[in-house]
């Protein structure tokens, strides 16, 4: 029975959510200034590069790249679209480039060659 603590696919969930939290600080900390949400971002930075080092060492370094940076990037997308209100300073091409990129995800996931 696989053990789903270590499973690399939570690990790569882990590693977006991670670095979608502390793209999220940063920010706020540029914003608010305030040394807690600083303090926060330094001490996540770390757990982001275990998580993403645990993820390529199971798919490799192109597959690890391409699911958690994608990832990354979709997080705090989405973050910034719905907490933050940001989708009226978009454009469609922006917003279509945005759903591709949620599309390319997919496709990877779904999409694998069969294991060795």
């Amino acid at each position: 029975m696989k053990n789903l603590l270590l499973s690399p696919w939570l690990a790569v969930a882990l590693c977006a959510v991670l670095s979608t939290l502390t793209d999220t600080l940063g920010t706020l900390w540029w914003e608010k200034k305030d040394i807690s949400i600083l303090l926060g971002t330094i001490f996540l930075s770390p757990l982001v590069f275990l998580c993403f080092g645990y993820v390529g060492r199971h798919f490799g370094l192109a597959m690890a790249s391409s699911l958690t940076n994608t990832l990354i990037v979709a997080g705090p997308i989405l973050v910034g679209l719905t907490l933050r209100q940001e989708i009226r300073r978009l454009s469609l091409p922006q917003m279509i480039g945005m759903t591709l990129l949620v599309a390319g995800i997919t496709l990877l996931a779904c999409f694998r060659p069969p294991a060795d």
